[in-house]
């Protein structure tokens, strides 16, 4: 029975490349909304400046450093199997240290597939601590709260009549955005989290594709050889 991996590269490719892309997202909509917190907290009263105790940026700042580490490995193990079929002309030039064949995954199918777990693994665990440690945090409100639970609390709090013209950054005009640019980046970590333990799952299947494929070529290759003898 012949198998063709090919397929299944490309999943593993295709799911990489989502991972990154929302790793990327992530990344921006919590930083922002961390960024504007950090501008407001000492002058929009509606952060409670005289109590900036209250609230909890830990949670954000997981996601934000999940987003960071599963996009760096991700991005990684993409080139590195993207690159060397792309552009065989680059490791022509570079012959004399590094051949394509050396250094392309396809053909060494049991280390790309070390690689691929070993980019996975670690972020696949870091998405894990975040969404569990974002979530606890998140069910200490009222006690205290994040920045999630505070916008989202607030954003469809009308402010006074005299406070009705007031500059964005001295009202809650920011919330609606950040409630919902919060909630992204927790159930974006989320999803990526599901991808990427559907990557380990396509990787192995990968891995058992290679091998058996490899296997039925080495076979092949003796019966042909003793067929010409």
């Amino acid at each position: 029975m012949k198998i063709n991996p090919a397929p299944f590269h490309l999943a593993q490719t295709v799911i990489t490349g989502l991972v990154v892309a929302l790793s990327i997202a992530i990344l921006g909509t919590s930083a922002h909304t961390l960024n504007v917190y950090h501008k407001q907290r000492t002058t929009n009263p509606w952060w409670m400046m005289m109590w900036p105790q209250h609230f909890q940026t830990h949670g954000t700042k997981a996601l934000i450093a999940s987003a960071v580490v599963t996009m760096v490995l991700s991005a990684l193990f993409l080139v590195m199997s993207v690159v060397p079929k792309v552009c065989p002309i680059l490791f022509e030039r570079e012959r004399r240290h590094l051949t394509s064949e050396q250094f392309a995954l396809r053909q060494k199918y049991t280390l790309r597939a070390l690689i691929s777990v070993g980019t996975i693994l670690p972020s696949f665990l870091l998405s894990l601590i975040a969404i569990v440690w974002a979530h606890i945090l998140n069910r200490n409100t009222p006690e205290q709260d994040t920045i999630q639970t505070w916008s989202c609390r607030y954003q469809n709090q009308k402010p006074q009549a005299q406070d009705a013209a007031l500059p964005s950054y001295l009202s809650n005009k920011d919330f609606k955005g950040i409630c919902r640019e919060s909630r992204f980046a927790l159930y974006g970590t989320l999803v990526v989290f599901l991808l990427l333990g559907i990557s380990m799952v396509v990787t192995m299947v990968t891995w058992l594709a290679d091998k058996w494929t490899a296997r039925q070529s080495r076979k092949e290759g003796v019966e042909m050889g003793s067929v010409q003898s």
